[in-house]
Parts: structure tokens; C-alpha cells; sequence
């Protein structure tokens, strides 16, 4: 099953949890030795090229941005250390179809991947993830000037922090406004709304 993204249907994991449900919390990826986004997702290849200016964010950290972003002819991820912007883009020629995306940053062994393509790294994350929210299908719903919003359809999504599985699912079991995390973390999805936070 997938779920379709559009600009009123975005998603996040807050760092923490009121009611301590979550056994495996997805907080201080900046401490962590290595983390691992993972998603399946089909690009809406129209909406983006009317997006064209920036790229949609599919999984990422708030701040200045990290992780899994796209638009009408590439992919790529990010990060930000102390050195500034580091990034890997990929060209897949079948951008109209499923895309399997693997990201991983190794903060220990300072690399970055992107699916088979490696690039090392110099320095540490920036202070910016400290407190981050973990969005799923746009870079920051609680910023309309960072949104940065993804188009398109999501399959599947795991996120991994230090080779522990803290999120994933198929999007099958859901709510109107929550999808349920099947690593059986309870870090599930919450869809956003502007009011919660008023």
C-alpha cells in the first residue's frame, strides 16, 4: 500500500515522547555512530517541475537540512557539518518509476551513501540536529519558507540509528491522522496540523 504526498498531507516523529512509549527515541542523531533513511516512493515528476526552484525533502532532519530530498530529475541527500554543505546527487533514468532510496551517514567513520555511491566526509554535524524533528515528505512543516515539500507517493519508509530499527512501515496500518511504526519502537507517524501547534 502508499500513501500520496501532497502539500497538506506531510508527517513528522518529534524527538521525544510525553507518555515515554517509545523504546528507542529518534533523538541526538548527531551523537549517534551511524544512521540509516530508507524509503521506496514513486516522484510525482509534474508537480516537481512546477516546484522546480528547490527540491523536496522525502526524509529529513529540520535545521539546516539533512537528509533525502528530490525533484524532477534527481535525488540526492545532504548533511551539514562544521565544514559546511555536504551532498551526493544521482540522475536515475527512470525517474518516473519507484525509486529505492538507501541513505546512510556514518558519522564514525565519516562517509555519506547514497544507494552505491560512497563520499567521505571531514568534521562533525552541526549543533543544528540537536533538537530536530524527524519529517517525513517535506523538510520542515513548521517553517512555510523551509517546507520544502515532496510530491508524490510513499511505499515504505525504516529509519535505522545505530543498526537498530526505530521506525518503519508500509503505510497499511493507519489513521486519519497517525501512521503506526511497525519496529514496535512507538515512534509513529503523526501527521502535521498547524493548529496542534497554536
Amino acid at each position: 500500500m502508499s500513501t500520496t504526498i501532497n502539500d497538506k498531507n506531510y508527517f513528522f516523529i518529534p524527538p521525544n515522547n510525553k507518555n515515554e512509549l517509545s523504546t528507542s527515541l529518534p533523538s541526538d542523531f548527531h551523537k549517534a555512530k551511524s544512521f540509516e533513511f530508507i524509503c521506496d516512493v514513486k516522484i510525482d515528476v509534474d508537480k516537481h517541475q512546477l516546484h522546480y526552484k528547490y527540491p523536496g525533502y522525502i526524509m529529513s532532519l529540520n535545521g539546516k537540512h539533512l537528509g533525502i530530498f528530490a525533484a524532477h530529475n534527481y535525488i540526492g541527500v545532504s548533511i551539514w557539518t562544521e565544514n559546511g554543505e555536504e551532498k551526493i546527487l544521482a540522475y536515475p533514468k527512470d525517474i518516473k518509476g519507484n525509486q529505492k532510496i538507501h541513505f546512510t551517514c556514518n558519522l564514525e567513520e565519516k562517509y555519506l551513501k547514497l544507494n552505491d555511491v560512497q563520499q567521505s566526509f571531514k568534521g562533525k554535524l552541526v549543533n543544528d540536529y540537536r533538537y530536530s524533528y524527524l519529517w517525513i515528505v517535506c523538510g520542515n512543516g513548521l517553517n512555510d519558507d523551509a517546507k520544502f515539500q515532496f510530491y508524490g507517493k510513499m511505499n515504505s519508509v525504516k529509519i535505522i540509528k545505530n543498526n537498530k530499527t526505530i521506525f518503519k512501515t508500509d503505510f497499511k496500518q493507519k489513521t486519519k491522522f497517525k501512521v503506526f511504526d511497525q519496529s514496535n519502537c512507538g515512534n509513529h507517524l503523526i501527521k502535521y496540523k498547524k493548529d496542534w501547534f497554536e
